[in-house]
């Protein structure tokens, strides 16, 4: 498992979101820079993303006690820049989880149904 550093993760705050939005799926996403990354049991940059969204996964199921069930992780790779690879600043930027919280699809679809306008 990855290090996650403390100072960067306040996983009680993410904790009690995910706990008061019962109804919603959880996403956490890991990203990484477009440095080719390789390693004993990482063969891409794609291995690396998984494994820093299931780093932040598992943090959340043991340290603070949230439902696994409520929980998926995902690796994005090096394709979902938001700064530029080409400095060490936008490097490090772009190596990072997201955490993506939406409604389920069915509520979702009951949504679309309600929306204004719909015929």
């Amino acid at each position: 498992m990855l290090k996650i550093r403390d100072e960067l993760f306040d996983g009680s705050k993410i904790a009690k979101i995910i706990s008061d939005y019962k109804d919603y799926d959880v996403l956490i996403e890991g990203n990484t820079d477009n440095v080719p990354m390789k390693g004993t049991n990482i063969r891409n940059n794609w291995d690396l993303s998984c494994l820093r969204a299931s780093s932040v996964v598992q943090c959340l199921q043991t340290k603070y006690g949230v439902d696994p069930k409520r929980l998926t992780a995902g690796g994005r790779g090096e394709f979902n820049p938001i700064a530029d690879n080409n400095t060490d600043a936008g490097r490090a930027t772009n190596r990072r989880t997201q955490i993506i919280i939406s409604p389920k699809l069915d509520e979702f679809m009951d949504l679309i149904g309600k929306a204004p306008g719909k015929k």
